[in-house]
């Protein structure tokens, strides 16, 4: 007897992750049983139960016991409870990103978005853009917008999702339009050397029926493709931002393609670096004939994703301003925007992301803390990584000779209340745990 939908049991390991719960809300959407266990309580458990998913705390056989199909995140090792049994039953098993690429399968034009940095934005921004143009579509982004949160359904006919090298999840991904941003030196634990990392880039942008690259990217700029076209906010490519203007920290560009003007672009987020992800986002959406009144109104609609550059509170008067960078280039586009919008000191703490990234990145990491006048690093969160010689937190402090170090929250809060003057500001710069526990503090418990 063939099972219903309904019947039909998906079950999620390590759900917690924001791309594993927007994979469980689109299952459960379209009509499954939905399950997910994950190792340590999160914020969204309350939304995902509303929604009829049940999620276990804790991992167990038994949470897998009337399932079909399994899902496991990437954080989720080969000896899990959960995953041994679901191969030892003979069920189902999917990776992260081989249910991704499942679920795009069943979409007539699938969008993918790929990069070392401004995934997450340019997602956003097409996402806007398609709602505006009334588009057919459902959108899964790693992040969560302000608006549409992680995850967006609108319709069956586009599929937009964030597309990651971690664990060369690229190669499992196909998209009709990839949208390729820059490529940077990141994830190496997971490629054998930067050249196998650059050709993973090189061969989602070939597989796709039009690929939309950035021309600034050295990289990038070098493939010989014969299905791109090229985007640049310094006048390279087909898509270029000309007349670009800042007003507080937000930016304004005229967008124009060849040497027709567009649309005049109006943004409602900070930052110099959004204007490319703008252009990026544009460039990809006008190839797909959607009207540029529609691109105009979906980028000024567009207002921010959590935890990138997101006031989060107030110590003393001073901003506190969260951004997920976490790697050199987001830490210096984080510090641009910034200073364009201080009217007093900068403060920053930084908490380096995993032990590999900062042994891979360390001297492009002091070139750019080093010129951080009011510099905090705060220990690693290592994920799912042991402590290497030279990678952590401390480590980095040692070589840059004005930094504090922390480990304790407490301490550190407390040095920064002595400290910061109204009109300062704080950034909380990492894709670590210290974000979620200075916000809840300071919504907790704000200190003034």
């Amino acid at each position: 007897m063939m099972l219903s939908k309904k019947e039909f049991k998906v079950h999620f390991i390590g759900i917690g992750g924001v791309s594993m719960m927007g994979l469980a809300e689109y299952f459960k959407s379209v009509g499954f049983t939905v399950s997910g266990s994950d190792r340590a309580p999160f914020n969204a458990i309350e939304k995902l139960n509303k929604m009829g998913i049940t999620v276990y705390l804790g991992h167990s056989k038994k949470n897998v016991e009337d399932c079909q199909v399994v899902v496991y995140s990437d954080a989720i090792g080969s000896d899990n409870v959960e995953l041994a049994r679901a191969r030892e039953l003979g069920l189902y098993v999917l990776s992260r990103a081989e249910a991704l690429n499942t679920v795009a399968e069943n979409f007539s034009d699938v969008v993918g978005v790929c990069g070392c940095h401004g995934k997450t934005t340019v997602t956003c921004m097409l996402a806007h853009i398609f709602s505006c143009a009334k588009i057919s579509f459902t959108a899964h982004i790693g992040g969560s917008d302000v608006k549409f949160g992680n995850f967006i359904m609108q319709g069956n006919d586009v599929f937009l999702s964030e597309v990651c090298e971690f664990k060369q999840n690229i190669n499992k991904f196909n998209a009709d339009y990839a949208v390729c941003l820059n490529v940077g030196k990141d994830h190496m634990d997971c490629y054998g050397s930067e050249n196998e990392l650059y050709n993973a880039y090189a061969s989602f942008a070939k597989r796709a029926y039009k690929s939309v690259i950035n021309k600034k990217d050295k990289y990038l700029s070098s493939l010989s493709l014969n299905n791109s076209i090229g985007f640049s906010d310094s006048g390279e490519g087909e898509f270029s931002a000309k007349n670009i203007r800042s007003k507080k920290g937000r930016y304004s560009f005229d967008l124009y393609k060849n040497k027709e003007l567009k649309a005049k672009i109006k943004l409602s987020v900070y930052g110099r670096h959004n204007v490319e992800n703008a252009l990026a986002a544009a460039s990809c959406a006008l190839c797909m004939g959607i009207d540029s009144i529609h691109v105009k109104k979906g980028l000024n609609s567009f207002i921010g994703v959590a935890r990138r550059f997101e006031r989060i509170g107030k110590i003393g008067g001073a901003e506190v301003i969260a951004d997920y960078a976490h790697h050199p280039t987001e830490i210096e586009a984080c510090l641009k925007a910034a200073r364009e919008i201080s009217r007093g000191e900068i403060y920053v703490v930084f908490q380096p992301h995993t032990y590999t990234r900062t042994l891979y990145l360390k001297s492009e990491f002091l070139s750019v803390l080093s010129k951080v006048e009011n510099l905090s690093l705060f220990k690693t969160f290592s994920a799912r990584e042991s402590y290497q010689k030279g990678g952590g937190a401390y480590d980095l402090h040692l070589l840059l000779d004005k930094s504090l170090y922390f480990e304790d929250l407490s301490a550190m809060l407390c040095y920064y209340k002595s400290k910061l003057k109204r009109k300062d500001i704080l950034l909380v710069l990492g894709a670590g745990d210290l974000y979620g526990i200075v916000k809840k503090h300071l919504n907790n418990r704000p200190i003034e």
